[in-house]
């Protein structure tokens, strides 16, 4: 027992005959953790001091002038034995404060800590490492500070390296080590020992994913084992799924305590609420101080937010608007109950460029996530794209060569040498079977009109892979960011001034003088009042649901391809991100039914209509768009052009460049 644990026996019987003491003792054993109108007091300096020099003249003549800052103020609550608490709240709320002084780091201004057991604290990864010393030194110098003999690590030592997985780094200086590996050899060495109570600060937000499981893989085993777990987190849904119970600081003060689920769930909405009202206050705020812009763009989604990043690293000041109530326009993800969903559909980010790929890359990390849907007809469930998976299920053939030659047979049938329509092109390509099964229904439900009304050049080809590959991209990188997209638009817009739920030509109308130029994104015949006429559009409406199970289809991305089922897919987001789903299993999912509409105005557009008649009344807008001065046109509906989000970022990029070759 350490001197922190004796003292604190000594003052829990300190004063009573030995019976009350054995008495009390007994009945308090139950807690490991008892915490009693706790108050921390810090002295913050009213003036800055240089040197000590300075701060001792200062001291001598009284000079020195503190203010008193009360960190925690009379938190109290009680843990018993084996249980799992979470602490959850603000940065500055008091949280790690008060794992400080329960670990004894920290003393008591007023009130006490009483803790039963030994403790494991992770609050600071790594801090008794010296980094000029090498791993392997600094592994028995960090046991040391634990508490732990050289006996005890000498008999660990190749458990710890092991899961620090840092062997072949043993003998180099610690201080060239990443922040990731420093925290893996940390948690390695403190974490060697089955402790009485286990104290954790954000241990499982650093590191990679991996490293995150094993962590928490480790914890679970403390916990099975017996071990009290003090938990602090701004992962709700991480303190939710390892807490039993949780307690809520607030400015140094108790909020609430209760079930880990309550208190994390009412603590989210109050951030929620917060963050809303810091928007409006920042709105307001922008408006009121009619700021000027050398460029205003319109729409905060993937385009307008690489733009104004872009121009805002070269000294450009920028200013984002955005009719909705949220940034990243159609990849916006939103976090519900631990699950990322796309909220307008699933984005998966495939490309071959490189530089696009690395660009992305510095935004996020990227889980390895492939697309690999499947189609249900009927009764019957076919894998996508069409390949020798598709083919096999379809007609029990096995060999590719049978494969193209059941296909050509069935081309060959039709005898149609000049498709008048979509239908007749999409047969010429595939034959009978995978047109009627996987194409027919499926492109209907999407245009909303019979495949024979529709122009042939809509489908130009139909990719035919005669191999056993499920991916349904050829791009050579794919992923999905870990924790969603809005993540990425976020760091794009970090330090730009952004003012959602505003309208482009109401904001123009009342400061027409507050940018000298517009990136406009939004749909390029609205800009212009509609003077010729609405191009057209097909949009996807979403019903999105809690389903009360584990695993509703097995898959992120299911279509329905007959015509007389109503939506054309089925999206369930929490499989887009399998890693976090393993490391964080929920009895519950959320899934996304698309239903494809024609567009009106008022709603979402989302799938420019190419056809001709469109093609030739964009040419005459875009015509106009050219002869708009200091305007640039740009992105999905400003182009009136559908774009990969690569495609997106290389357009952007682009017209970054092009707009500062001469400016």
């Amino acid at each position: 027992m350490s001197g922190y644990e004796e003292a604190g026996c000594e003052y829990l019987l300190r004063g009573r005959d030995d019976a009350a003491g054995a008495h009390l003792e007994e009945r308090m054993s139950e807690y490991a953790i008892e915490v009693e109108n706790l108050k921390i007091r810090f002295n913050l300096a009213s003036e800055k001091v240089d040197n000590l020099k300075e701060y001792a003249i200062k001291l001598a003549k009284h000079q020195l002038m503190f203010q008193e800052f009360l960190a925690l103020q009379d938190v109290s609550f009680k843990i018993k034995k084996g249980e799992s608490w979470g602490l959850v709240g603000a940065n500055g709320s008091g949280k790690s404060t008060l794992l400080k002084t329960i670990s004894g780091i920290l003393k008591p201004y007023e009130g006490s800590v009483k803790v039963r057991g030994n403790i494991a604290p992770l609050i600071e990864l790594g801090a008794g490492f010296d980094g000029n010393l090498t791993a392997r030194e600094n592994i028995y110098l960090n046991g040391l500070v634990l508490g732990h003999s050289r006996a005890f690590m000498e008999e660990h030592f190749d458990e710890i390296v092991e899961f620090a997985n840092l062997k072949k780094f043993l003998d180099s200086p610690i201080k060239n080590f990443s922040s990731g590996m420093k925290a893996r050899l940390g948690f390695a060495v403190a974490t060697m020992v089955n402790p009485d109570i286990l104290i954790v600060d954000e241990v499982l937000e650093v590191g990679d994913m991996r490293f995150r499981r094993r962590c928490n893989e480790r914890m679970q085993q403390m916990m099975a084992g017996g071990t009290t777990l003090l938990y602090v987190s701004h992962n709700i849904e991480s303190v939710k799924s390892l807490c039993e119970n949780a307690v809520w600081l607030d400015g140094g003060k108790v909020r609430m305590i209760g079930s880990a689920e309550e208190v994390c769930d009412t603590y989210k909405a109050e951030q929620e609420r917060l963050m809303r009202q810091k928007k409006e206050e920042r709105r307001e705020k922008l408006r009121a101080a009619r700021k000027k812009y050398d460029y205003l763009i319109v729409g905060a989604g993937l385009y307008g937010a690489v733009c104004a990043c872009e121009l805002t690293k070269r000294g450009k000041r920028c200013l984002v608007i955005d009719r909705r109530s949220h940034i990243g326009g159609n990849v916006y993800t939103e976090n519900r109950d631990g699950i990322q969903v796309h909220k307008y559909g699933a984005h998966i980010f495939h490309t071959s460029n490189k530089a696009v790929w690395k660009y992305v890359n510095k935004l996020a990390e990227f889980n390895n996530y492939i697309n690999s849907p499947v189609a249900v007809y009927r009764d019957e469930l076919y894998n996508l794209p069409f390949n020798m998976n598709t083919f096999s299920r379809m007609w029990g053939l096995k060999k590719p060569q049978e494969v193209k030659d059941k296909i050509a047979e069935q081309i060959a049938e039709l005898g149609i040498t000049e498709p008048a329509n979509l239908e007749e092109q999409a047969l010429s390509l595939v034959g009978t079977d995978v047109y009627e099964k996987l194409i027919k229904g499926y492109t209907e439900k999407q245009w909303g009109r019979d495949c024979k009304d529709l122009p042939a050049f809509i489908i130009r080809r139909l990719p035919l892979r005669f191999t056993y590959d499920n991916n349904y991209f050829n791009d050579r990188y794919q992923g999905i960011p870990i924790g969603g997209y809005t993540g990425i638009i976020e760091k794009l817009l970090d330090n730009i001034d952004v003012m959602l739920e505003t309208d482009f030509f109401e904001y123009r109308k009342e400061n027409p003088d507050m940018f000298d130029k517009v990136i406009y994104t939004g749909m390029i015949d609205e800009y212009f009042d509609y003077c010729y006429g609405h191009l057209e559009y097909r949009t996807v409406r979403f019903e999105t649901e809690r389903i009360e199970e584990p695993n509703f289809q097995g898959n992120a991305v299911v279509n329905y391809t007959e015509r007389e089922i109503p939506y054309t897919r089925i999206i369930e987001h929490k499989h887009f991100e399998p890693d976090e789903e393993r490391e964080h299993p929920k009895d519950y999912t959320y899934i996304s039914r698309e239903y494809s509409a024609e567009w009106k105005p008022g709603i979402e557009p989302y799938y420019p209509v190419n056809d001709e008649k469109n093609s030739a009344l964009y040419e005459k807008y875009r015509e106009l768009a050219e002869k708009e001065k200091n305007v640039l046109f740009g992105g999905r509906l400003g182009q009136y052009k559908y774009y990969d989000m690569d495609k997106v970022i290389e357009a952007a990029l682009a017209a970054v460049e092009e707009e500062l070759r001469f400016h």
